[in-house]
Order: structure tokens, then C-alpha cells, then sequence
């Protein structure tokens, strides 16, 4: 591999810094709460640890690769059981991300053997796109935000970053390492998230790619169908785990897949061609609307990232349309990543635009927008260069030229303070200020877990879960933020905690009536409260904070007088 440059390596040091500050910053609250689905992982994680049973699938919760949550679990083995234990595996995914998104885009647009290298400052032009790209992920508000929640989606654009760049150096060099952690790496991407099942497909343009030029002879070394055949050994044995376990667990390998999918539509292309519109739109006219994922339905570009990606994407059509040669690659293979990892998104019917979904998206719209981006300031500095260097223009013109020159870069600077400006505005101010903000995670769940936490175990606890959601061991799904508070996800520290999560006022049958306490999860569920008061007319309402419980008028006066 060449080596970086010292320039290169200084400015890659400085994004990733960016980066670790935009994932690292006030990890501990922001985002506030947990949601259920993150608590779902910590609570598999927690049980994990204790009885050292690290499965290779979690069939509950709709499904979820064990992966992510097994790293979660060394997580909280280090720093203990929190939200931001949690969230630290996602935001150290991605920190790593943006470098794989670097040493991606170098490698993507190296130029061809016998190709005279284009240098600015020292450093050569794909280092620069590679370092554009990376920059724009490491400020892109929709990596940002993956990257502070517990979801096992963020490993999709940092296992498909690498997976790429390592596939595409051990094609280019027959490295036998590269091979092997190519294989390694994209058959370990198997074992994240669903979405990732469609990378195979996009692996396959550089393979065809490289198998033709060798078939052809254009290429004679390396061995590209003996590299292949290393790749694609590495990747069964990675995923060979899941294989095994999907082949005794039928049911698992589609997931919620079927419920949202296009094809249970009366009409399935009306839907796809509506997915796709929506999922299109949602990079420059109306983002996703859950607050959870996006901040106001905001486009998930930049409007100034998103006129680079449209450059970029010019860019790309336009070299397919060149004389045949193998700079050919980079466009096609971006095109065909972008179109294929749009399909998690446009392939289901709810909750479009989906940001989540279309996470895999991520890795080629920005090296779409650092093409723009970086063929723009070529392009600009290109053209003023020639007239500079025309005969017979005056020495006023060609001053005026050089002030041209220098006025481009400053507009360079200008995009790398913005960018980055905005996207601190908005993530770290307008985000977690926002109201929507606390619901979609859940943070009245967590504030009232955290409360019981707090209760001595003689006091019997009563969890009401009168919230809708998939039953987790027959409790609804959001009684997950509050077992994971309490670390009552697993019977025995329930009975500890003296804990009893129920689904209905009947099944509430206290020892001690003088000594307990109902925490519904839902406290303004209509009528909730004169039903509670129906049965237990001896209990009293409280709002401790952002939630309500009902206990003995003992337990009110020692608390509130």
C-alpha cells in the first residue's frame, strides 16, 4: 500500500477527531432515556454476561443478530449497565466508520497503473476524495445520530466501508491477507442487520469487474479467481454461525421482514414506485419523521452535501458514457451500491421515508458528495490554471486568475466550517431541546425505572404495562426500558427487586396493600387512574416526575410530607 503522506495523515487525524467529538460529546445524555428496542439488547446483553450463554441470534424482539449485542455486553462488563454503555459500542462504530470511509474512497479511486497522479498540496486527488468523503460522514447528522443509539444497524456502513476497501486492495494487489479479511469482514457484516444481506450484490461489480479484465488478459496478476475463491471461503466461514442456526430456525431468517414488505400490498409495484419516490426525497426534500431517527423530518443531506452529491452523481453517469477503461469502476460500483441499498427502505411499506433502513445508503451518497465536492475544486482550479497559463492575456487578467484561484479555496474552507457548524446546531441544540425528542426515547420510561430502582426490595412493585408493543417473554415491549433500569429483565433479580410486571389491573394482587406501589407505564391512558382507584381505593396518586404511581398514603406521607 502506498504510504500516506504526512499532510494526509494530519488532516485524516483532525476528521476523525471530528468525528469522535460528534459521537463522544455528551454521550451520557444525549440522546435522553432509552428506547424499548435498545433496552431489549442491554437486557439480552445483561443475561448474557450472567449466564455466559452469548448467542449466535436473538429470536426475540422480532429477531436481531447477536453480534452487536455481544459487544454490548463487554460494554457493560467494563462500565456497568447504562444507556450510554449502550450507545459507546455505536459511537466507537462510528468513529471507525469514518475511517473506513476514508481508506474506501482512497482505494476506490486510485488511479490506474501507468496513470499520471494528480497531487494539491502534496496530496494526491483520491486521498482527497477519500478524505471529503469521510469529513462528510463524520458531520452528516444522519451518521451522527445512528451513532449514539444502541442499534445493530451502525455496523452496517463500518463492516461494508471495509469489507470494499479491503476487497478492492486484495483484487488490486492479490494480497492474501486483504482476501482473507475481505471474506472475514463482509461475512461478519452478515451477522448485523437485515439490510446487509443485500451487500453480496454490490461486492459482486468489482469481482465481475476484475474477473473480466483477467479473463481478458488485461490483468494477468494477481490470481483474481484464486482471490475470490479466498474471499468467498473466509465469508462462509464467518457467517457459517448463522447459517447453522437459520437452517434449525427457518422462521428467524425473515424477521418482521414480511409484515412491512411490499408484496403483502394489494398492489406491490404502486407501493415499490411510492417507496422509492419517498426514499429518493428523503436526501434533499423531506426526511424521515420519526423523531427518533431525524430531527423535523429535515432532508438527511445537508443542502450543501446534498448539491455535492448531485454533482457526484453526474459525475458518476457521466464516466460510464467515457471510453471503456477501468476508472469505469468507481462509478459503477457507486451507482450500484446506492440503487441496491436503497431496497431495505423501498422494498417495505411503513414508515417511509426510513432512515434506519436505508442506513446502508450512508457509505455511497457520501462518496458521491466528496466526488462532487472534489471534482468541482479540480475542475474550477483546472480551468483557471489553463488560462493563467494562455499567451498573451494581460498581467491584470492573469492576477484576477490567480484571486479566482484563491477565492475557490476559500470557498472550500468555508463548506468544512459550515458543514460541521450546522450539524452541531442542530444535533446538539434543536435535537435534544425538542419535545418530540423525549417521547421517541422513551425517557419517561427510563426516569420511572430509575425511580423504582431507587425503592427498597420489602416495597412490592407493581409495573402496570398498559402500552401496545411485541411481547418479550409475554410482557409488551416497553416494559424493556424499565427491566433493563432495574435489572429485572431476568426472574431471579426480579424476585430480589420484589418487581411484578402485569398487563392487567386484575393480576395485581398485593401481599402487603399498606406496602406497595403501581407504576403505570402509560399514566395517561384515560380512566387509568379512577380504574386503579376502583380496586385499590385505599391508593393515591403521585407524579414523581414525568410519570405517575399509586401508593398507600403511609408510603405518601413518608415521601412527599
Amino acid at each position: 500500500m502506498t504510504p500516506l503522506s504526512r499532510k494526509t495523515v494530519v488532516l485524516l487525524i483532525a476528521v476523525l477527531a471530528l468525528a469522535a467529538f460528534f459521537r463522544l460529546w455528551q454521550l451520557p445524555t444525549i440522546p435522553p432515556g432509552l428506547y424499548p428496542d435498545e433496552a431489549a439488547n442491554g437486557n439480552n446483553a445483561v443475561e448474557a454476561l450472567h449466564t455466559g450463554d452469548f448467542g449466535v441470534f436473538y429470536p426475540e424482539n422480532n429477531g436481531r443478530e447477536a453480534f452487536f449485542i455481544n459487544v454490548q455486553a463487554l460494554s457493560i462488563a467494563v462500565f456497568g449497565p447504562d444507556p450510554w454503555a449502550l450507545r459507546l459500542v455505536s459511537a466507537l462504530v462510528g468513529i471507525l466508520t469514518v475511517a473506513a470511509v476514508f481508506f474506501l474512497g482512497r482505494e476506490l479511486f486510485r488511479p490506474a497503473v501507468g496513470v499520471p497522479e494528480r497531487r494539491w498540496f502534496g496530496i494526491p486527488e483520491h486521498d482527497w476524495i477519500g478524505l471529503a468523503a469521510a469529513f462528510f460522514v463524520a458531520t452528516s447528522f444522519w451518521h451522527i445520530n445512528f451513532s449514539r443509539i444502541g442499534f445493530r444497524a451502525i455496523l452496517v456502513p463500518l463492516l461494508s466501508a471495509l469489507g470494499m476497501a479491503l476487497l478492492l486492495r486484495s483484487l488490486r494487489t492479490g494480497s492474501i491477507i486483504a482476501a482473507a479479511l475481505a471474506g472475514f469482514v463482509l461475512g461478519l457484516g452478515l451477522h448485523t442487520y437485515i439490510a446487509f444481506r443485500f451487500m453480496p450484490f454490490i461486492a459482486a461489480v468489482p469481482a465481475i469487474w476484475a474477473l473480466w479484465l483477467w479473463w481478458r488478459g488485461r490483468k494477468a496478476q494477481p490470481c483474481v479467481p484464486c482471490v475470490l475463491a479466498l474471499v468467498a471461503f473466509a465469508a462462509l466461514i464467518a457467517v457459517a454461525p448463522l447459517i447453522l442456526y437459520f437452517a434449525g430456525h427457518p422462521a428467524d431468517f425473515t424477521g418482521r421482514g414480511h409484515q412491512v414488505s411490499i408484496f403483502s400490498a394489494e398492489r406491490p409495484l404502486q407501493e415499490f414506485v411510492k417507496s422509492n419516490i419517498l426514499t429518493l426525497g428523503m436526501l434533499h426534500i423531506w426526511g424521515d419523521c420519526n423523531p427518533r431517527h431525524n430531527f423535523a423530518c429535515r432532508p438527511e443531506l445537508d443542502p450543501i452535501v446534498g448539491a455535492f452529491f448531485l454533482f457526484g452523481a453526474y459525475f458518476a453517469v457521466r464516466s460510464l458514457w467515457k471510453k471503456p477503461g477501468i476508472q469505469k469502476l468507481p462509478a459503477a460500483l457507486l451507482i450500484w451500491w446506492f440503487l441496491v441499498m436503497m431496497l431495505p427502505a423501498t422494498l417495505t411499506r411503513e414508515g417511509l421515508p426510513h432512515a434506519l433502513r436505508a442506513i446502508g445508503m450512508i457509505v455511497p451518497t457520501m462518496l458521491l458528495a466528496a466526488w462532487g465536492f472534489i471534482g468541482l475544486l479540480v475542475a474550477g482550479g483546472t480551468k483557471l490554471d489553463a488560462l493563467a497559463r494562455r499567451t498573451g492575456i494581460s498581467s491584470r487578467f492573469r492576477a484576477r486568475l490567480r484571486r479566482l484561484n484563491v477565492e475557490l479555496a476559500l470557498l472550500a474552507l468555508i463548506v468544512v466550517l459550515w458543514v460541521p457548524l450546522v450539524a452541531y446546531r442542530t444535533y446538539f441544540i434543536r435535537f435534544p431541546n425538542a419535545v418530540p425528542t423525549q417521547g421517541a426515547f422513551a425517557a419517561d420510561l427510563w426516569n420511572a425505572g430509575k425511580f423504582l430502582d431507587k425503592l427498597p426490595p420489602d416495597i412490592e412493585k407493581f409495573v402496570l404495562v398498559n402500552l401496545s408493543g411485541d411481547p418479550i417473554r409475554g410482557i409488551p415491549a416497553p416494559a424493556q426500558t424499565v427491566m433493563f433500569a432495574t435489572n429485572s429483565f431476568e426472574e431471579g433479580p426480579r424476585a430480589e427487586r420484589n418487581i411484578h410486571y402485569v398487563t392487567r389491573l386484575e393480576d395485581i394482587r398485593p401481599q402487603n396493600p399498606d406496602n406497595m406501589l403501581i407504576l403505570p407505564l402509560n399514566g395517561l391512558e384515560p380512566g387509568i387512574a379512577g380504574r386503579i382507584r376502583e380496586r385499590f381505593g385505599h391508593l393515591v396518586g403521585k407524579a414523581p416526575a414525568d410519570f405517575s404511581i399509586f401508593i398507600p398514603p403511609s408510603l405518601a406521607a413518608e415521601w412527599y410530607e
